[in-house]
């Protein structure tokens, strides 16, 4: 048993290595003037949010035509608005071209819009994510099939060469790197390797959070997956801000879209922007987990006034 670790995902650009990390902005002890994340992951996300609201100059580089690309569209924009709201600049579609030293500090020169343009700062940050240190593992004296550090896993997440391998967390490359979700795949080995092989990993069910100020929170299929599988969907969006809930609590931005599978009577995604939904989207990993009916969780009685009392006039 180990634990490989993971690293910042490595940037090919020129004088990257003048760039700190998600490890080094955990350690800082003096706020910075002036700072660039290049990369607008989840990581830079959340630490924007730290140093905009500790009086930070923030400026977020892109190269994907949006944020999180890989999260639902609609709560992006909302989360980038909110970025914005607070202080921070938020670029999209940007080459970086390369990070260099001037005097003191660091200039980012970039590609926006056509437009070479550069940035000084007092730090840069690489926002990329993180990788799981798999490619330095000798897999092959193992004999473990992989493809790069792409580690070959049957259905129980077992290697698919050597039986007396199994692979979780962050070196698993087929799911997201969540601590939650670790600990799930652990439990699964380890029933597996005590009882034999026999279960497998259910990923249609695993809750996220982006823990910003308001955070957003999803679980299940976004509106472009679901309408890619021909579900008959509906789809619920609400701006709750002005839901008394939120309107006591004073929230800047409170949203919230529900996917419905009107067939099987089945919620297939949620979205909650603010509104509690780090704890709220649990609910809802509930019903889709064990098939509650989208019906029936609408008509449970919850405690009010609560946040949760308002799931069922989500959807």
């Amino acid at each position: 048993m180990g634990s490989a670790g993971s690293r910042p995902r490595d940037l090919p650009i020129p004088g990257a290595h003048l760039m700190i990390t998600s490890d080094e902005v955990l350690s800082e002890r003096e706020l910075p003037a002036e700072i660039v994340f290049i990369g607008g992951g989840v990581i830079a996300m959340e630490f924007s949010h730290v140093y905009a609201r500790a009086g930070a100059k923030v400026t977020i580089l892109e190269v994907a035509p949006r944020l999180l690309p890989r999260m639902e569209a609609d709560a992006v924009d909302i989360l980038r608005s909110e970025a914005e709201r607070i202080g921070v600049t938020v670029k999209t579609a940007v080459s970086v071209d390369e990070v260099s030293t001037t005097g003191a500090r660091l200039q980012v020169a970039y590609r926006h819009e056509g437009v070479n343009q550069s940035i000084v700062a007092d730090r840069v940050v690489n926002g990329a994510g993180r990788v799981a240190n798999v490619d330095t593992l000798n897999l092959d004296a193992g004999n473990i099939a992989h493809e790069g550090s792409n580690i070959s896993v049957d259905e129980y997440l077992r290697s698919t060469s050597n039986p007396c391998v199994w692979v979780v967390g962050d070196a698993l490359s087929n799911s997201a790197q969540l601590s939650a979700l670790a600990t799930y795949e652990g439990k699964i080995v380890g029933e597996n390797i005590v009882n034999g092989a026999t279960m497998s990993a259910d990923y249609s069910c695993v809750p996220n959070s982006v823990y910003t100020i308001p955070s957003y929170s999803s679980v299940g299929l976004s509106e472009e997956q679901a309408r890619a599988q021909n579900i008959n969907l509906r789809v619920a969006s609400n701006d709750l801000t002005g839901w008394f809930s939120a309107k006591s609590y004073g929230e800047t931005a409170a949203w919230a879209k529900v996917l419905i599978d009107e067939d099987k009577d089945q919620i297939v995604g949620a979205h909650l922007i603010g509104h509690h939904g780090e704890d709220l989207i649990n609910l809802f990993v509930l019903a889709m987990r064990n098939n509650i009916p989208a019906s029936q969780l609408k008509d449970t009685i919850f405690a009010y006034p609560t946040f949760s009392s308002d799931v069922k006039n989500m959807f």
